[in-house]
């Protein structure tokens, strides 16, 4: 491997912890808002879900595995585990799809969709405009 390529691969590296550590950021983020229910983040109105992260609530503590496989990658390297990094991938397509299904359908206010769907869909193209192409190295 020549000094080029080492080089683009530690920026690559560098980029995509970055991407991680964003990516556990806004799940600790979703974690903290159904622990602060009834707060400004994640509220019940009547029958309408409410808050700036209401899209992103599932009262069920689930972003933790997200956050602790973007951890594992992180440490581990995102490189060689180019695996988890389709896992956010999926998942932040998925949190854009469903911020506006709910939305769509009248369970989530609007300003509590909104958030969700627009840093789901920035970090998806992130994710996949970083997403390292080729063979790993060994």
């Amino acid at each position: 491997m020549n000094t080029f390529e080492s080089r683009r691969s530690v920026s690559s590296g560098r980029r995509l912890q970055l991407i991680l550590l964003l990516l556990i950021a806004w799940d600790v983020l979703a974690l903290l808002a159904e622990l602060s229910f009834g707060g400004p983040l994640l509220k019940i109105s009547g029958d309408e879900i409410g808050g700036f992260l209401a899209a992103r609530g599932s009262f069920s503590g689930a972003a933790l595995v997200p956050v602790g496989l973007y951890t594992y990658a992180l440490v581990r390297g995102p490189l060689r585990h180019r695996n988890i990094l389709w896992v956010a991938v999926i998942e932040q397509g998925a949190a854009a799809l469903f911020a506006v299904y709910h939305v769509a359908l009248n369970h989530v206010a609007v300003e509590g969709g909104i958030l969700p769907l627009v840093v789901s869909l920035g970090l998806l193209v992130l994710l996949l405009v970083s997403m390292p192409r080729g063979q790993v190295s060994a």
